[in-house]
């Protein structure tokens, strides 16, 4: 396994365990009822600390944005190589499989980025639009990020180059958070646009009121 990717695999790891404790956790006390493809239903579902946020255009976006809303929340960034652009074509498409349903149980998509010193709001807002026009983009204080990675369990690593360039691991974990902005599933990848689409229809459907 080459140096370079090595913590990167090391936070997929982390996500696998929080995923199995929280499982095992779950499990023990109200086993899931949702059978998903490529994800694991929390019950209960979690309530999403508090955050302070900007969105692509500048705007406040704490945690009471995501209440009202289905939220599918990823964690990257701008310059990222691979997995970012991979995911976001991929939610794109989801986006389009989802048109179907009620408005009030379509989600939004949001990309948080876990590289804030470098994606200010007019760079986060060129590279959302470019996937789709309604994709929300969020950075702001890494004390704020903090909050947030740390309460989902996001891994993130940063790898430094030399003293101007670095490198930003993490891991292409998925999370759905209901209109109550309480965590309700998590979706390890890979991802395929159909199977992710037709699990978050599932969820979505069995679990709104």
């Amino acid at each position: 396994m080459p140096k370079s990717r090595a913590p990167m695999y090391a936070g997929i790891a982390i996500v696998a365990m929080v995923l199995g404790a929280w499982s095992a956790q779950f499990m023990h006390n109200d086993p899931p009822q949702i059978t998903l493809s490529n994800g694991t239903v929390l019950q209960p579902s979690r309530p999403v600390t508090n955050f302070q946020l900007v969105n692509h255009q500048g705007q406040p976006f704490s945690q009471s944005k995501l209440l009202g809303h289905w939220s599918v929340l990823f964690f990257g960034y701008t310059n990222c190589p691979d997995i970012c652009p991979t995911t976001l074509s991929t939610l794109a498409q989801v986006k389009k499989s989802l048109v179907n349903l009620p408005a009030a149980q379509q989600p939004q998509f949001i990309l948080v980025s876990v590289d804030p010193a470098r994606d200010n709001t007019a760079q986060l807002n060129n590279y959302v639009s470019f996937f789709d026009q309604s994709f929300i983009g969020l950075t702001g204080e890494q004390l704020q990020l903090d909050l947030l990675t740390k309460a989902l369990g996001v891994p993130v690593i940063i790898q430094k180059q030399n003293d101007t360039h670095y490198t930003v691991d993490h891991a292409a974990t998925l999370f759905l958070v209901n209109p109550q902005a309480h965590l309700t599933a998590i979706f390890s990848p890979p991802h395929t646009a159909q199977t992710l689409a037709d699990d978050l229809r599932k969820v979505i459907q069995r679990t709104t009121p």
